[in-house]
């Protein structure tokens, strides 16, 4: 009979695949000190304040500065004769001071939705979970995650709870809307009737100026940043601290004395093209 041939035997281990090991579950997030968090509270308690207060205040100066400016073209004794430069002039400065309350105004917006939502993540962590519109609570360690993530994002990084677009509709709805429209309808007005005047025409060069340089910063500052503009940003590479001291932004000082150079240059043209050609 004929002898088998001898047949090797593998051992069973050295031709399976050793199986990959199972990923460890992500560690809960340390708890955050009560005492900490009490003392936390009172602060975004106090800066709620803080800012509602700043917020009235930039909205009051507003009002004011355009009620007067407005009311004095209205029911001065030279009301009939509108528009002149004169009161042209006085119409701008409503219009230039009235934008920068409202760019400040929008900080304090910030600061006010800021600090509440900071507030409210306190009080859901150690008081009272919010129930959303289809009747769920978020268990107590998606809270605790939700109060570092917002403390990250809102106080170290600066962010704004809410979107430009958001920021300018509610501060417009607060009053702005109305603050804008009485200047700007005298000076559009007087900047027609009075355009063949060359100090008018630098005036509007201003104008333009100065809202290109506020609305420039407005969408290029990390100030008015959230989250999905402040991620954008980090992909291009443009980041700088605002916390816990603000970087400085020299380039809006010398947009500011680019506008001021080209109005005046536009408002005294005449006498400058003068002056070149007997230099030239």
């Amino acid at each position: 009979m004929a002898e088998q041939p001898e047949q090797k035997l593998v051992a069973r281990e050295s031709i399976e695949r050793p199986r990959a090991a199972e990923p460890a579950p992500p560690p809960a997030p340390a708890a955050i000190d009560d005492k900490w968090l009490d003392s936390f509270y009172r602060e975004c308690g106090r800066e709620v304040t803080l800012a509602y207060t700043t917020l009235n205040q930039m909205k009051n100066w507003a009002m004011l500065v355009t009620a007067a400016a407005i009311s004095g073209l209205a029911f001065g004794t030279t009301a009939t004769n509108y528009p002149t430069v004169e009161m042209l002039v006085g119409v701008v400065v409503v219009y230039t001071f009235s934008l920068r309350f409202f760019i400040r105004a929008i900080l304090s917006y910030i600061n006010l939705v800021r600090w509440n939502k900071l507030q409210s993540d306190c009080v859901q962590l150690r008081l009272l979970p919010r129930i959303a519109s289809d009747g769920t609570v978020n268990p107590s360690a998606k809270l605790l995650s939700d109060v570092k993530e917002d403390i990250q994002n809102y106080y170290y990084e600066w962010l704004s709870p809410i979107s430009r677009k958001r920021q300018l509709l509610h501060n417009l709805k607060l009053g702005f809307a109305l603050i804008f429209a009485l200047p700007l309808f005298f000076m559009v007005s007087g900047v027609f009737v009075l355009w063949s005047s060359p100090v008018v025409k630098g005036l509007a060069m201003f104008v333009l100026g100065d809202t290109i340089v506020e609305f420039n910063d407005f969408l290029k500052s990390r100030y008015f940043d959230d989250v999905n503009a402040f991620g954008k940003r980090k992909s291009r590479g443009k980041i700088y601290e605002n916390f816990p001291v603000p970087a400085t932004d020299s380039w809006f000082l010398a947009s500011w004395i680019i506008v001021l150079l080209v109005s005046i240059i536009v408002a005294t043209w005449p006498t400058v093209w003068a002056w070149l050609i007997k230099l030239f």
